[in-house]
């Protein structure tokens, strides 16, 4: 049986994009202060770099996007859809395969890639709030599951916390005795990252089409939102 986890756990989801909301429009609204127009990082960094240097970073910071969204599909593969979204943290086996022998928190890396990638389509005071944001609230994520594996698992945990790095993935797999092999599913993959791949096609819709791609972006990002929830429905504790 798996305990209820405090709220700010179970509604981990609403948060981060309560943390984006309040970049894009509160950095926004802190930004316009003294009559500037709106300028995303972008452009702020890249025009001090020449003419293509606003194009460049855009690039890059889809390529972040992409690569957040390729690390999440490969850690959530040898989960499943209902368990990457379960409001729940789940402590039912001590999983140390695929990404997870890189690194401990492959799926929060991959939000990291995501916050550093869509935040730079935010003002300089924007991309701020996201990085405050998620520097604070990823590792009170990783914490907390950190506490139930351990509480759980106990000096296997250990090892698996001595020898795999929480966030910076190490260059070589590591093996914990007496932890759990998966068997990846893509299929699995793909369907607890609809949210992210949404978040993908965004991206490269703002990288072609510019400013004029702005709501198609958003309407993703909501449609992606619904779209995950439908197709990843919370697991049931058996009686």
């Amino acid at each position: 049986m798996t305990e209820h986890s405090p709220w700010w756990y179970r509604l981990r989801g609403l948060v981060l994009g309560l943390i984006f909301v309040a970049a894009f429009f509160g950095g926004s609204a802190l930004w316009s202060i003294g009559g500037r127009t709106y300028w995303p990082v972008t452009a702020w960094a890249g025009l001090p770099m020449g003419e293509q240097g606003p194009e460049l970073l855009l690039a890059i910071a889809t390529l972040l996007v992409i690569a957040g969204w390729a690390v999440r599909v490969w850690g959530s593969s040898y989960l499943s859809a209902r368990v990457v979204w379960n409001p729940d943290a789940r402590t039912d086996a001590l999983l140390v395969d695929g990404p997870f022998r890189y690194v401990r928190n492959p799926l929060y890396l991959g939000n990291a890639l995501f916050a550093t990638g869509i935040g730079m389509l935010a003002t300089p005071y924007g991309f701020a709030i996201i990085v405050i944001g998620h520097s604070v609230f990823l590792p009170m994520l990783m914490h907390y599951e950190a506490r139930g594996l351990r509480a759980r698992y106990g000096s296997v945990y250990d090892t698996f916390a001595r020898e795999v790095p929480a966030f910076v993935p190490r260059l070589t797999p590591a093996t914990v005795s007496g932890s759990v092999r998966g068997v990846p599913s893509l299929a699995q993959g793909l369907r607890a990252e609809i949210l992210s791949a949404c978040l993908v096609m965004g991206m490269i819709a703002v990288w072609f089409a510019g400013d004029r791609s702005e709501p198609i972006f958003f309407a993703l990002w909501i449609g992606g939102w619904i779209v995950q929830r439908l197709a990843a429905p919370p697991l049931r504790e058996s009686a």
